[in-house]
């Protein structure tokens, strides 16, 4: 029963942030502009940074409970849940990133001229405004959901720091030959 209430707690969590994060990038798409998109890719770059040094942390093997290969490999399907978690917001990331880059070249002066002259003739004025405010929207929806992720890694790194304090005061004790119940 514990685990459905853990897996029902980040369903609520998952839907109530693609419920904000569609009414947020709704709102705020008329406000995106460079000056905004510039410092999007300053955060986004500098988490993605921090994020790779979460994720060399969370799989650090000497993380594993001392013991057998048995002990090792049940708690490697936690370090494993992690790692797969803190990929997929670091992939959210790298998302965030790649619009905002393909955003800025369809943004540059002179793309409608440069699909004309390769005979893209599709391509018009209007789809490019639509494309670039579905674009927009696209930004501040990852932007929104990878924020409201980003906000469980301070409460992630602490538990695992606490994990990893508890297990070395373990096994100090082990050393010490002392046993508590």
């Amino acid at each position: 029963m514990p685990d459905w209430k853990k897996y029902r707690k980040k369903s609520i969590f998952f839907i109530a942030s693609l419920f904000v994060s569609f009414f947020f990038c709704i709102i705020f798409q008329p406000f995106l502009n460079e000056k905004a998109l510039d410092l999007l890719v300053n955060i986004y770059s500098i988490l993605a940074g921090f994020l790779i040094g979460v994720i060399a942390l969370i799989g650090d093997p000497s993380s594993l409970p001392k013991g057998s290969w048995r002990i090792a490999e049940s708690s490697s399907r936690n370090v494993y849940r992690n790692l797969q978690g803190t990929r997929n917001l670091l992939s959210i990331y790298l998302l965030t990133l790649f619009l905002i880059f393909m955003y800025k070249l369809l943004s540059v002066n002179g793309v409608e001229a440069l699909f004309h002259s390769n005979n893209l003739t599709f391509v018009k004025k209007s789809t490019l405004q639509t494309i670039k405010v579905w674009s927009e929207m696209g930004i501040l929806f990852l932007s929104f959901m990878a924020f409201s992720y980003s906000f469980k890694l301070p409460a992630k790194l602490f538990s695992i720091q606490q994990q990893r304090v508890n297990k070395e005061i373990e096994s100090r004790r082990k050393k010490a030959n002392i046993k508590i119940n």
